[in-house]
């Protein structure tokens, strides 16, 4: 056993409020318990599945986790998931949960605890695993590799390989819309627009000026008609660059969104 991960979000000074709002996301999962959430932390879900009425519990490996888990009043197991899957019997329950364990694990012993999850869990029960997204610039290049006790990336169609291998119905895999923090605003361009094309008007302002009330027409040999051809030149000019730079400003948002998708990803698998 360990005090390593609570002493970490003790150090980091993780906001539990904060993590709820993500969390949030896959309450609706879960319409029914019982509930075992693997890993469970402090026990931000379980406070979520309480508030609901649904009945959840709990098991972790860390010491501080499980004593802050039990001071919220969560029936909660000091132990590894595996070990806390195998108390339960077959279709005893209606839902596991994990929320960014599964990146701690080795393939082997992810496989192991997913095949354990369908084992326990009765027809119709939901399986549902939250973990970083490798796709996330800042997730991959930065924020993942701060928490010491992670091991590797699983991305959502792995998931779902070890799930479908595990006899479960995959449902559904995503990005949690909730945890969506998008770019940094530094890299953020401004917003450009193009101008409306302002030839006729312009051309209406040189026949107004080189009009010829005794001939009733406008004077083609005016250096007003020259000029105006100028700055009708100019003018286009001016809209084709306005053009482009928004055509690059929309490929530029568009790899933005690309570099920057969701935080977390997720599979949601049903027992059948």
């Amino acid at each position: 056993m360990t005090r390593l991960e609570s002493d970490y979000y003790a150090y980091m000074g993780y906001d539990p409020e904060n993590s709820k709002a993500g969390l949030a996301h896959y309450l609706p999962f879960f319409p029914a318990g019982p509930v075992l959430e693997l890993a469970c932390g402090r026990g931000e879900f379980l406070d979520l599945l309480r508030e609901a009425g649904v009945a959840g519990e709990g098991v972790d490996l860390d010491h501080g986790m499980v004593e802050l888990a039990r001071e919220a009043g969560h029936v909660v197991e000091l132990a590894d998931a595996l070990t806390g899957l195998r108390g339960h019997a077959d279709d005893s329950l209606m839902g596991v949960f994990s929320a960014h364990f599964a990146e701690h694990l080795a393939p082997d012993d992810l496989e192991a605890i997913i095949a354990e999850s369908a084992r326990v869990l009765a027809p119709g029960g939901v399986f549902v695993a939250a973990t970083p997204n490798a796709a996330c610039l800042s997730v991959m290049g930065h924020d993942f590799w701060r928490d010491p006790t992670h091991v590797r990336f699983y991305e959502p169609r792995l998931l779902a390989f070890y799930c479908a291998k595990a006899g479960l119905e995959v449902v559904e895999t995503g990005g949690n819309p909730r945890n969506h923090a998008g770019p940094p605003p530094a890299s953020m361009a401004r917003v450009t627009h193009v101008d409306p094309d302002l030839r006729p008007d312009m051309v209406a302002a040189i026949q107004r000026m080189t009009w010829d009330d005794k001939r009733g027409t406008s004077d083609p040999d005016s250096p007003w008609h020259e000029f105006g051809h100028f700055l009708g030149v100019l003018e286009e000019r001016l809209r084709t660059t306005q053009q482009e730079l928004a055509d690059l400003h929309q490929s530029y948002s568009q790899l933005l969104a690309q570099l920057y998708p969701s935080n977390e990803v997720y599979v949601v698998a049903r027992a059948v």
